[in-house]
């Protein structure tokens, strides 16, 4: 949740801006949109109550409002801000107080000291923030020791730095710090209200905040108890030392010097948690490299062309494998016909032999089509009877009306499918009967017998067959298949890798080296068969056909093709900002985190994800991944030995691994309450953040010049 404890809502003093005044319906509607959920209003030597109640009440299910002042200190002769935010719950008196100081008094020209200011405000249960170092104009280390020593509880003294870097070197240094948004403009409030403080534990009222300034442990525990657990044993090393963890639905983390079990810990929670039916393994950055994990050489990669919305041209491949010639009737069959005289009497009276045989061709086509149309309306009247969801969505009366059609429809072509099967059969049993009745006669008579078609019919078909064929084949060859892109991960400021796969069908042109065979083919036979089939077109109405149709059966591999999913190529690789991209090893570890992270898991067990990545990339994309995987309610249980990771996550729960004395003991603890606890009580407590800094590598930077997330 994020806080922002310096809200101006006014233009106070002749050099505020005219931008800082903003009206009740604004200001809600800002802050609607953002993720503030605490905001203190700090107008200059100046409070409004009514707007305070207005602005409270109007953002009251959504953000908690607190009153609050910016006054002008003038201490040692020296003039700056103090910010003071009095308990809501105190609102009306602090009204008071604040009227009684400023009557008849000029914003620009007023002051204060802070001896006034403490007898004025410090029975209101107030937090008190002095601008600080580069934060002009600012309060000296003299007059905030004045401050510290004349307020009644000193924890409530916070510096006020002017950003997230700033406040974690005076966190760093062990000063209690903070910042705030101070907006000159609400147009840009949203964007700015991005860069505020998070706090990780969800603060429920100011009485709450407090105690957690104080680090009240009472306090902690209680929030801390609202976030789901579970206590877990595991025996990661002997059946003597068992280890008993909370881990919470949120970060959990691992940290202590090398060798102290942190991976064996990891190893136990996973077979814990697979024992309870979780799918769980611990990642490894040094387990898999991203080339494999992309399968980038494809070997796993499988398609067929029919995904892509293209014909397999099965059959026309199989035909154009097996067709053979048709031959036409030679005259010289006519010619041994009639030169032979027919004595036979019989023969003479039988008129069927004289009958020319019917053309199949349209018989058998007309059956094929209305077959094919008979098939798909039963197909769609099973879908409408079978799917009872269209109930939902579909009027029941609609529904039957269009079932009955449908089988009108269905009864018409059944009857048209039995005319159509009829005639076919009719013109194949009289072609069958007048070809046996001429065999028989010429073998009972010894007259030749005349030929019963020319067979010029045939011949053409079958030319114009392979024509269609190589075409259809030849047009889907040539159709182009839109690439695939998948999301790879992020590579922070470079931008998004992505792994795309190239496919390509070869039509004899693709000479690539970059390109493989998608299915079980090489290379060759692909293009042989490409080249084969235009010559096959080129031939079609030449004697040479048969010759190229020959060639074509004769390539070396030709029975690997039989669809046009085996002439698919593919070419597999990474992108970035749409150009080619080889990553590093390190950026292949920053993929493969972010693609770990990136899975919607229940459970993340992670060893040592800093390996091969840089700070700005922790900072910048992992930690925030995993917050947003903690606010989702998921495990996270992280290994490290970098404090990016350990320090600027927040963790709800940090176990510290530590050798001493020959031996090996566990604490736990968190950043809010800063201790580490032995889970059997067995040493003495100690400071998180010393040993944070201490055992940590970058530790003292992830708390300092360096921090981006601010907690304390």
């Amino acid at each position: 949740m994020k806080i922002d404890i310096h809200v101006h809502t006014r233009k106070v003093k002749s050099g505020d801006a005219a931008t800082r005044n903003i009206e009740k319906d604004d200001f809600v509607d800002i802050i609607k949109d953002s993720e503030v959920k605490i905001l203190a209003i700090t107008n200059h030597n100046h409070f409004d109550k009514d707007q305070y109640e207005n602005f409270r009440d109007g953002v009251s299910t959504i953000c908690q409002i607190w009153p609050g002042i910016e006054l002008d200190i003038l201490e040692n002769g020296k003039r700056a801000h103090l910010i003071i935010i009095c308990n809501p719950k105190n609102y009306e008196e602090f009204n008071q107080h604040v009227n009684e100081i400023l009557d008849g008094q000029n914003p620009d020209s007023f002051t204060i000291s802070i001896k006034e200011i403490v007898e004025r405000f410090d029975s209101l249960d107030c937090i008190y923030i002095a601008h600080y170092m580069v934060k002009k104009p600012n309060l000296g280390d003299e007059e905030l020791q004045i401050l510290i020593d004349s307020v009644s509880n000193s924890k409530r003294v916070l510096k006020e730095a002017t950003n997230a870097i700033s406040a974690g070197i005076y966190i760093s240094h062990g000063h209690n710090s903070i910042y705030g948004s101070d907006v000159h403009d609400w147009r840009d409030y949203i964007k700015i209200s991005k860069t505020l403080p998070e706090l990780r534990l969800p603060v429920e009222s100011f009485e709450q905040f407090c105690l957690l300034l104080e680090k009240d442990e009472a306090t902690i525990n209680t929030i801390l108890d609202k976030k789901v657990k579970e206590s877990i044993d595991v025996v990661p090393f002997t059946a003597a030392e068992i280890i008993r963890l909370d881990i919470y639905n949120d970060i959990n983390i691992l940290f202590g010097s090398k060798g102290t079990g942190k991976t064996e810990i990891l190893e136990a929670l996973s077979k814990y948690f697979n024992a309870k039916g979780h799918r769980t393994s611990v990642y490894k950055s040094n387990d898999n490299h991203l080339n494999d994990v992309f399968d980038i050489r494809g070997n796993s990669f499988n398609c067929d062309v029919s995904e892509y919305g293209i014909d397999e041209c099965e059959d026309e491949i199989t035909f154009l494998k097996e067709v053979t010639e048709e031959e036409v009737t030679s005259l010289s069959k006519y010619l041994l016909h009639f030169s032979v005289e027919e004595t036979n009497k019989i023969s003479q009276k039988l008129k069927i032999k004289n009958i020319n045989q019917e053309d199949e061709t349209k018989s058998l086509r007309s059956l094929g089509e209305i077959s094919e149309i008979l098939q798909e309306f039963q197909e769609f009247k099973n879908y409408v009877e079978e799917h009872e969801k269209l109930n939902e969505y579909v009027n029941s009366t609609l529904l039957a009306e269009l079932i009955e059609i449908f089988e009108k429809i269905i009864l018409q072509l059944k009857e048209n499918t039995e005319i159509n099967f009829f005639e076919n059969k009719s013109i194949r049993f009289l072609n069958n009967l007048v070809s046996t009745f001429i065999t028989e006669i010429s073998k009972k008579t010894g007259q030749p017998p005349k030929p019963s078609k020319t067979g010029f019919s045939d011949y053409s078909s079958n030319r114009i067959k392979i024509e269609l064929a190589a075409k259809k084949i030849l047009r889907n060859i040539s159709k182009n298949i839109n690439h695939i892109e998948e999301y790879a991960g992020s590579l922070g400021i470079k931008g998004d890798l992505k792994c795309n796969t190239n496919l390509k069908l070869q039509d004899g042109t693709v000479s690539d080296s970059n390109y493989s065979p998608v299915k079980n083919v090489r290379k060759r036979p692909q293009k042989d068969f490409s080249n084969a089939l235009r010559l096959i077109l080129r031939f079609v109405n030449s004697h040479e056909l048969f010759s190229k149709i020959s060639e074509l059966n004769e390539i070396d591999g030709i029975d690997t093709i039989n669809t046009l999913s085996d002439l698919l190529l593919k070419y597999r690789h990474f992108t970035l900002n749409n150009n080619l991209y080889n990553p590093s090893n390190g950026e292949s570890s920053m993929i493969l985190l972010h693609k770990e992270l990136m899975e919607d898991k229940e459970i993340y067990l992670i060893d040592e994800p800093e390996k091969s990545l840089g700070n700005d990339y922790i900072n910048d994309v992992i930690v925030p991944l995993l917050k947003e995987k903690a606010l989702l309610g998921k495990k996270i249980i992280i290994a490290t030995h970098d404090a990016n990771i350990a320090v600027r996550t927040l963790p709800y729960n940090s176990i510290y691994r530590l050798h001493d004395a020959n031996q090996y003991f566990t604490l736990t603890g968190n950043p809010f309450s800063n201790l580490l606890k032995c889970i059997y009580n067995s040493r003495p407590e100690l400071d998180w953040k010393e040993i944070s800094m201490k055992t940590l590598e970058g530790g003292k930077e992830a708390f300092g010049e360096r921090g981006k997330i601010y907690g304390n």
